[in-house]
């Protein structure tokens, strides 16, 4: 890894605590997560693994302030999320939070910069300050040519790091991804990944992504394995 991990002393952005979560499947109740506990720091890349089924979904979700636990903490920037309201849990999801999923989802109609200004502009910012913001995170990441592309003009790769550009735009403190490089040929998806991991470093954002491949998975600070509803740390070597 090319640049140190987060200082063990600085405080958390992200934490849960004992953090469960049950689904009601007919008659049967069903624990995906028995107690899991994590912390992200700042400048901190959290691996997330395990394999399909075994929750990793349903715990970013859970940190995303998307779906409530059924028992456990939150903690987000300094606050307990458990007292919050649905319209609380919005606000700082949207002042806190980055979301990056494996497919891009980005609007078609427009093009890579506008793209990428859509939520700086939904937060307030003005146009000419959201298209230099956009244009500097897409410049960041090799774009700096296909600012005016619609995606259907773009690769899958250059469609991804659209996406990490608009999940990045309000500088969040907290990204959360689930397989962002998922869809992706492994050499492009190693291209990419090089991209976000430079961007988020030298961001000083926490971030914690589920992923499979475990070449992306160990050049990232910790991996944690998610196995029977709990969290443990995978050693490497």
């Amino acid at each position: 890894m090319n640049e140190p991990a987060a200082s063990p002393g600085a405080a958390p952005l992200l934490a849960l605590d004992g953090v469960r979560k049950t689904f009601r499947q007919g008659g049967r109740q069903i624990e995906v997560l028995r107690g899991a506990d994590l912390t992200v720091r700042p400048g901190e890349m959290i691996a997330l693994v395990g394999p399909s089924g075994a929750g990793k979904s349903t715990l970013l979700h859970i940190a995303g302030l998307l779906e409530r636990p059924s028992g456990g903490r939150v903690v987000l920037c300094g606050e307990d999320c458990a007292g919050l309201s649905g319209q609380q849990r919005a606000l700082l999801r949207g002042r806190s939070l980055g979301f990056v999923y494996q497919y891009h989802h980005l609007l078609p109609e427009f093009s890579a910069q506008e793209n990428a200004m859509l939520p700086l502009m939904l937060a307030g910012t003005g146009r000419a300050a959201a298209r230099a913001r956009a244009a500097e995170l897409l410049e960041a990441l090799g774009l700096e040519d296909r600012l005016g592309h619609r995606p259907a003009a773009l690769s899958g790769g250059e469609q991804q790091r659209v996406a990490i550009a608009r999940a990045v735009a309000n500088r969040p403190s907290v990204l959360l991804a689930d397989e962002p490089t998922g869809n992706l040929d492994r050499e492009t998806a190693g291209r990419v990944f090089e991209q976000f991991l430079k961007l988020v470093r030298g961001s000083g954002i926490g971030a914690l992504v589920a992923t499979h491949n475990p070449a992306l998975a160990g050049r990232m600070d910790r991996t944690l394995e998610i196995a029977g509803g709990r969290l443990k740390e995978r050693r490497s070597g």
